[in-house]
Parts: C-alpha cells; sequence; structure tokens
C-alpha cells in the first residue's frame, strides 16, 4: 500500500524533532544555456551586464544578512558575509572579462565556462577548504545566473507552511532563506555535518538529517513525514500510533526547553558540589546583553564584525568603540575576544589570493598591518574590563612569542600599561603535541573541537560526522591537552561543539575540563547535565571510555549514561 508507513535511515546532523508535509526542492528550474557571439563592439556592454548582475546578488546578500541578524543567527551572517566578498574575487572577474572581451562569448556562457573551470580544479584535491568552495561557488554561480535572466532560482522562502523540505544537496542559501516558521525540517542526500549549509540549519535551529536516499522517498508520495533529529530515522506516512508518539515527544521537547530555561539561573554545579563555569560563544554586541545567565565571554568572534562591516578591518576606532561597549556590558565578567581568525575560508576584504595555510595567528602576523589596528584597538579598550586575547590556529610557540612581543611593542608606543592574557586555541595537532612548551607562554588555553576533529581525522566538511567528536583519537587529545595545562596551571577552556552537547558533559567533566564555553542557545540544558551529574560517576566514566576502542562503543555508553542520568521526563534526547 502507497500509505504504508515507510521508515529510512539517515545521519543526523542538526537536533529537533520535525513533523510536517514533504516538499521536494529540486534542482534550478534550467533552460538551455544561451551561447551565441557577441557582435563586435558589444563586449563592454556584455561586461556591464554581468557586473549589474554581480551588483543585483550582493544587494540580495545583504537583503538576506539583515535578516539573520534579526533572527540572531550570527554563525550564518557569517558564512553569507563570506559569499559577500566570494562575489567579487578579482580573479573570477578577470575570467569572466576575458571571455567576454577575447573570445565574444555572451555572459552567461562566460560565466559558466568558468565556474566549469572551478570545478574541474576543485575535484583534483582533497583539500577541505577548496571543497567547501566548491559549493559555496556554485550557489554565488547559481545565483549570478538568476540576475542574467535565463533561469530561475529555486527558491524556498515561499514553500507552504510547516513543509519537510527534501533536497539532493543543500547550499548554503537553501537554509539561510529558510524561515522556521515554514521550514519544518531539512532532509538530503549529500551536505554532511560541518558544510555551511548545516552549520547555518544548526544556527536556525532547523532539524536537518543527511544521507537519505531521495528517489525511494519521493517515490512513496508520502502525505506526512517525520524527522527525528536525533537518531537520523525519517517516518513516512507515520501511523496514528507513531504520530501520537513523535507529537508527544515533540511537545515534550518544547515543554523542557522552557523547563531548561527557567532553571538558567541556578549555579551550574555537580550533585557533590563541583563547580563548573559555562562561558558564552558569542559574534556580536547584540549578544552581550545576556551574559547575566553566564560566567562571561568564552569566544568573541571577532571576525564576524569585519563581515557585517569589511571597513572595520582596517578601522581602529571603531573596533575600540565596539570591543570597550562589550567590555561595558560584560560588568567586570571575563571577556576572551579571539582575534580575527581570518584567511582560508574567511578570505579578508581586499587582500585577494590567500591561499589555506594562511589562516588564523600565520595570516595575522604575515599581514601584521591590519593585527597591529587590532592589537591597538584592544589594549586601549582593555581599561573598561576584563579583556583577554586568544589567538587562533596556533601551531608554533614563535607564533605566540611573537604577539606577545608585538603587544609589548604597541604598549611602548601608545603608552599603555595593561597587560591582558594571552591565550592559545588548541585546534591543530602539532599545539598538542608541543602543549608543554605553549603552557610555558601562554596564560590559558581554548580548545576548539570543530577544527580539531577536521584535522586530526581528515574528514571533509561534507562529509557526515555524527560519530567523529568521539573518535578515541579525539578523546586522547582532549585528555594530553588537559593534563598539560594543569600540570603548568593553566585554565583551559573547551569551546568546540561538543561543548553544547549535554550527552558530551559527563566525559569533559570527567576529562578534567572545568569550564565550557558555548553558544547562548545551549547554555540552560549544559547547565542542566551539569546539575544531574556527579564528578566522581564522571571521573569513572571518564577512565572507561579512555580505554575502549571505537567511536560506536563511546558513543553506545556516552548515551546510556546521559539515558540514565537525566530524569525520564527531560531525557528526549541530548541535544547532541
Amino acid at each position: 500500500m502507497s500509505d504504508e508507513e515507510k521508515r529510512f535511515q539517515g545521519a543526523p546532523v542538526s537536533e529537533g524533532i520535525a513533523i510536517g508535509k514533504p516538499y521536494f526542492l529540486g534542482s534550478a528550474q534550467e533552460e538551455a544555456i544561451p551561447e551565441f557571439q557577441i557582435a563586435r563592439g558589444k563586449e563592454e556592454e556584455e561586461v556591464l551586464r554581468y557586473h549589474k548582475a554581480i551588483s543585483s546578488s550582493r544587494k540580495d546578500l545583504e537583503k538576506l544578512q539583515e535578516a539573520l541578524s534579526l533572527e540572531g543567527s550570527h554563525d550564518a551572517m557569517q558564512i553569507i558575509g563570506t559569499h559577500i566578498e566570494m562575489l567579487e574575487d578579482p580573479q573570477m572577474t578577470a575570467d569572466v572579462e576575458k571571455r567576454i572581451r577575447d573570445m565574444g562569448q555572451n555572459t552567461e556562457m562566460a560565466l559558466t565556462l568558468v565556474i566549469d573551470e572551478y570545478r574541474v580544479r576543485f575535484s583534483r584535491t582533497s583539500d577541505l577548504f577548496f571543497q567547501q568552495r566548491l559549493t559555496d561557488v556554485l550557489d554565488l554561480s547559481r545565483r549570478i545566473l538568476g540576475h542574467l535572466a535565463f533561469k530561475k532560482r529555486r527558491e524556498i522562502s515561499d514553500i507552504p507552511p510547516n513543509s519537510v523540505v527534501f533536497s539532493r544537496e543543500l547550499v548554503p542559501s537553501d537554509t539561510a532563506t529558510a524561515q522556521a516558521s515554514r521550514v519544518s525540517a531539512f532532509v538530503t542526500q549529500f551536505s554532511g555535518g560541518n558544510s555551511h549549509a548545516a552549520l547555518i540549519a544548526r544556527a536556525k535551529g532547523i532539524p536537518l538529517v543527511a544521507s537519505v536516499d531521495m528517489h525511494a522517498i519521493q517515490s512513496l508520495k508520502g502525505k506526512c513525514v517525520i524527522v527525528d533529529g536525533l537518531t537520523g530515522e525519517i517516518i513516512v506516512n507515520p501511523t496514528q500510533g507513531t504520530l501520537r508518539k513523535y507529537q508527544e515527544m515533540k511537545q515534550r521537547l518544547q515543554q523542557n526547553l522552557l523547563l531548561f530555561e527557567e532553571m538558567a539561573h541556578l549555579n551550574p554545579e555537580t550533585q557533590d558540589g563541583f563547580e563548573i563555569k559555562i562561558f558564552a560563544n558569542i559574534g556580536s554586541l547584540a549578544e552581550s546583553q545576556y551574559l547575566n545567565k553566564t560566567h562571561g565571554v568564552g569566544l568573541f568572534r571577532s571576525e564576524n564584525l569585519f563581515l557585517e562591516n569589511p571597513e572595520l578591518f582596517s578601522d581602529e576606532e571603531e573596533q575600540f568603540r565596539i570591543y570597550s561597549e562589550l567590555l561595558k556590558q560584560a560588568s567586570g565578567l571575563p571577556v576572551v575576544v579571539r582575534v580575527f581568525d581570518v584567511g582560508g575560508d574567511k578570505p579578508p576584504p581586499g587582500i585577494p589570493g590567500v591561499i589555506t595555510g594562511e589562516r588564523g595567528i600565520r595570516f595575522l602576523l604575515q599581514n601584521q598591518k591590519f593585527f597591529v589596528i587590532q592589537l591597538r584597538a584592544l589594549l586601549r579598550a582593555a581599561q573598561f574590563g576584563d579583556l583577554r586575547i586568544l589567538l587562533p590556529l596556533v601551531s608554533d610557540v614563535n607564533e605566540l612569542k611573537e604577539t606577545k612581543f608585538l603587544i609589548e611593542q604597541i604598549k611602548r608606543e601608545c603608552g599603555l600599561t595593561c597587560s591582558p592574557p594571552v591565550g592559545c586555541m588548541i585546534e591543530v595537532p602539532s599545539a598538542i603535541l608541543i602543549a608543554d612548551i605553549l603552557a610555558k607562554e601562554a596564560h590559558f588555553f581554548s580548545i576548539g573541537t570543530n577544527d580539531l576533529i577536521q584535522y586530526v581525522l581528515g574528514v571533509d566538511r561534507s562529509q557526515n560526522q555524527d560519530f567523529l567528536p568521539a573518535h578515541p583519537s579525539i578523546i586522547r587529545l582532549l585528555k594530553m591537552t588537559i593534563i598539560e595545562a594543569r600540570r603548568h596551571n593553566l585554565p583551559v577552556t573547551i569551546c568546540g561543539e561538543i561543548a553544547s552537547s549535554p550527552m558530551f558533559i559527563p566525559l569533559l567533566i570527567g576529562l578534567g575540563i572545568h569550564q565550557i564555553s558555548c553558544a547562548l542557545r545551549f547554555i540552560p540544558q549544559v547547565n542542566w547535565m551539569i546539575r544531574n551529574c556527579t564528578l566522581l560517576e564522571s571521573c569513572q566514566i571518564a577512565d572507561q571510555i579512555l580505554q575502549m576502542q571505537s567511536p560506536a562503543e563511546i558513543s553506545k555508553l556516552l548515551m546510556e549514561t546521559y539515558r540514565r542520568i537525566m530524569p525520564e521526563e527531560v531525557a528526549i534526547y541530548p541535544m547532541c
């Protein structure tokens, strides 16, 4: 029977439970790309048409950024900000213009052939940055071609309310334009846990499940579908019993989120009285008004600032104003500002040709003009609160030493006396292997598990990563870092995505993590889990996990522990 209940297993990417009507988002409605020789003397008209399409696309993205800002989706804003900068990439523009002027190709065909060259070039490398960049470039090219009026872009902003959107592949524009009131969930065949589309879905709180066969589901012609964002299960045409079960789960989840919020003011300490400090990961001044439920800012992503305002990258006075206001709003709480984590997939404005290896602190030290501007603004603002400076992607102790020398030089030149603590992001294997050396120069460590997982395991951002945070190598590297930090009396904070998952909290506590930093929306759940743990049991769990050999084995124990610790009325799933 066509209306018989059918179940499909996918990979969970963004948490949540959704019940809705299936909506299949096909590829763009493509027509044959027009190809013709432009008349001699009309080349500049074609070039102008290309630039008009670029300008219209930029306006689209800026409007989208404004909408994301109102939603508070700052991670999503950052990704769309990167797209805005990519739009006017001088190399791509030069390649398109050359084909128009030298070969007489029409704009649509010139752009399509340039994009095909990117596709061939990027497909030859396994480099994670270039694979993600290809998805972004294809997304942008579709937008530009849409404004050249030969091809209707697929849009999901006007789909029916309560839709579960199915698509073979999601691009960032799909998830960024989605309204939670209309899109209940995303289901995709591709787009893994760290793809830009997935990161935006999580930032907007929309469930997403990947690795699902689109053709098999579409052939069922289902009228109702359930998406379980924890297990990755997709249920088409659920029975009345299944539907009631998930309706109850969804209702309980909503009630539990309210309960978490009500309990958020309680001190985050284990049941045997051990306090864990919870800090916030934020990317804008607007978010700083919610710090009253935290111990401070564990990660302020300063690169978000210039993505919203490219001129800020070289504007010391405006940066000084923002950092000063941030410290004032923190009212004496610690504020850890990560200096611009740029380069790689976050190219700074006006600096073309950034290569993958030029990222984070390495990029800043090679482009000191911009680094000095930021450091001057930070050091001047330090008088207004408890400022701490965090260096991204440190891989060598000389990067830390050179930055500290630069800070002292700026202090002397400006007549400043403040000496903010300087810490290292621990997110590449080399930093962990020399953690004992870094600990002698740093004032604190912050572990960034997102990049650490990527660089340790060599995974693709488009690859499904449901077990990867529980990989034994990641757990052991965390323990190695914590041991060295403790040996040198350094505070260590974990600020990657596993810090926002209640399922990982007992393990992190047992490994020796006393400070956690996560996005504001996850703090209530994390606090709840801390208050339902004991330090003794957490240490026993960590010892047990350090002896395990597989991610699946570790994940199983973490899930069992979560189910046992959390009360039945709360333990729907661990927000992992």
